[in-house]
């Protein structure tokens, strides 16, 4: 079927993926010219049709990576037939659309179910994303800045094209550079020939493939227990390569406690210089954004560390074991791996700096008026002026788990994430199998909660009206007017702070636009505070809290 445009698609692209249909075999020739910071490269792909009808087309990605610029110049046939190709054109209200981030090849004759095809795609990248000489060749599921570095086949699945869906692939690949580089690879070794200044990789079954170039990274090992660990750096974070060791070996035995296991029998983590991103995670990888530049607050520098470490190997379970289904942006991965951060830093008594940061960031979008609804197709999501990954995969997922933390207990979450790493491992998590499971283990119906937080884009607004207080024999009777001036239901705490210290709290269920309260203490009230810990995503803090003026 004729694939629809990305940016409008119909409901057809939110068909769950059963199962991989057909394994792709990618063979990569690449020249990296270091001045240019450019790729140069050649691929020979071998695809088997395992689907039910014949494929008059394929569909290349090209928009794996934010930065760079890819170009597919040639695309020829097995006999070395130019095939003709462009980037992807539809018709919108009238207009010619193209879209040159998914390249478009039309075949001499169908491929028919079964049958084996061979194609070989001559492409350039420009704008390699390099980092202090280093270079990424990441393929980064989440596509924050460093990305996918090759024209990768759109996978063809239940009679649908799936431009986000992955699959697993064998890879062979060498890459010619005159500069002496040192080679990085999570997965597998990398060889090099001195003859030709060409390095060698190869790897099976693998859900993308990451290789990073850099001329002068350290690197420190451990073992942890039955798993080894490889820790890249640049020279002038030699004084924190010993402390950044500790930390990543005392968040792998956390997340063993919890979980049972290790996320892998391999972890490579190097870090990077400041970028947009904390953390970029991958199969067996993490880039670690620099956080020790040179004036920065050595505490600050050391808790940031820990946050994106914890977040960074939480991935690894929540996006690598686990996985997401990729039609919709990963808010349950995201929202689990943020949030096994807070529990972690709660145990080292610590803020959570960067759970903070990626609630603003989901706040932010929703006064802004933005859509946030979480069954949005991420195609529409990822054209839009709006940063998802960030403001819903990160901020509204973690939202999410905090306020299950408070609805339902910390115990729940815990039994929940165990259950979800021994179920689906190695397997796609879709939203009905997280609800049926959280369900189970709750003993509650929470459809209520899934509708307003996933399927709506309704937001929390609460605010007090007015306070009144009168006093008959030593005790104090305290009126609160509360109002529901947005659409989304949560109970909120009411906390009464009283002249004397004492703080009195109580449950509002949240339901009704407005509601008199009343309350009987013991000494005056000094003010009144609707969700004082901030539990709840209230896009409108001015008016939560109301002082006793008497």
């Amino acid at each position: 079927m004729l694939l629809k445009r990305f940016l409008f698609c119909s409901v057809l692209w939110l068909l769950l993926i059963s199962g991989v249909q057909a394994r792709s075999v990618y063979q990569i020739n690449l020249e990296l010219n270091t001045n240019t910071a450019s790729l140069q490269g050649e691929e020979t792909l071998q695809f088997t049709n395992e689907s039910k009808e014949p494929l008059k087309e394929l569909f290349f990605r090209l928009d794996a990576n934010s930065q760079a610029k890819m170009q597919v110049r040639e695309v020829l046939s097995a006999d070395k037939l130019v095939l003709p190709g462009h980037a992807y054109r539809y018709n919108y209200l009238g207009r010619e659309i193209e879209d040159t981030l998914l390249y478009q090849v039309f075949l001499s004759q169908p491929l028919e179910p079964g049958q084996e095809l061979k194609l070989t795609l001559r492409f350039v990248l420009e704008r390699l994303p390099q980092v202090d000489r280093s270079y990424y060749l990441v393929d980064d599921p989440n596509r924050l800045g460093l990305g996918s570095w090759y024209p990768r086949l759109v996978s063809y699945q239940n009679g649908q094209w799936q431009p986000e869906a992955s699959e697993l692939s064998d890879y062979s690949v060498s890459v010619r550079i005159l500069d002496k580089l040192f080679a990085i690879s999570p997965l597998a070794p990398v060889s090099l020939s001195s003859a030709d200044h060409t390095y060698r990789y190869s790897g099976e079954r693998q859900s993308g493939l990451d290789l990073i170039f850099t001329p002068d990274l350290l690197l420190r090992t451990a073992d942890v227990d039955d798993m080894q660990l490889r820790y890249y750096y640049p020279g002038k974070l030699q004084k924190w390569s010993t402390e950044a060791l500790q930390i990543t070996e005392e968040v792998l035995r956390f997340f063993k406690q919890r979980y049972g296991v290790f996320p892998s029998k391999r972890l490579t983590i190097v870090a990077a210089e400041d970028s947009k991103y904390p953390v970029i995670a991958s199969q067996q990888l993490i880039v670690l954004r620099n956080s020790f530049a040179e004036g920065k607050n050595e505490a600050r520098s050391r808790q940031q560390l820990t946050e994106w470490l914890v977040y960074g190997i939480a991935q690894q379970y929540w996006g690598q074991r686990v996985r997401q289904n990729q039609l919709v942006v990963p808010w349950m991965t995201q929202g689990l791996a943020l949030y096994t951060g807070q529990v972690y830093m709660q145990q080292k008594r610590k803020n959570y700096l960067l759970g903070d940061q990626v609630t603003e960031s989901y706040l932010r979008s929703a006064r802004q008026g933005w859509n946030t609804s979480l069954q949005t197709p991420r195609l529409i999501l990822d054209r839009l002026p709006l940063d998802s990954f960030a403001a819903l995969s990160q901020g509204k997922g973690y939202t999410i788990f905090r306020m299950l933390d408070v609805l339902l207990g910390k115990k729940v979450l815990e039994n929940l994430e165990v259950q979800l790493q021994k179920r689906y491992l190695q397997k796609e998590l879709t939203v009905a199998d997280f609800q049926v499971e959280l369900e189970k283990i709750a003993g509650k119906d929470l459809q209520w909660f899934f509708l307003q937080w996933v399927q709506e884009s309704h937001v929390i607004d609460y605010g007090i009206q007015s306070l009144q207080v009168s006093e008959h024999e030593g005790k104090y009777k305290v009126t609160v007017t509360v109002q529901r001036l947005g659409e989304a239901i949560m109970p909120v705490s009411i906390a009464l702070v009283l002249k004397s210290g004492e703080v009195v709290f109580h449950l509002w269920d949240g339901v009704n636009r407005s509601e008199r309260l009343s309350f009987e203490v013991g000494a005056e009230v000094k003010e009144v505070r609707l969700d004082p810990s901030s539990v709840t995503p209230d896009v409108d803090r001015s008016n939560n809290r109301f002082q006793n003026q008497n």
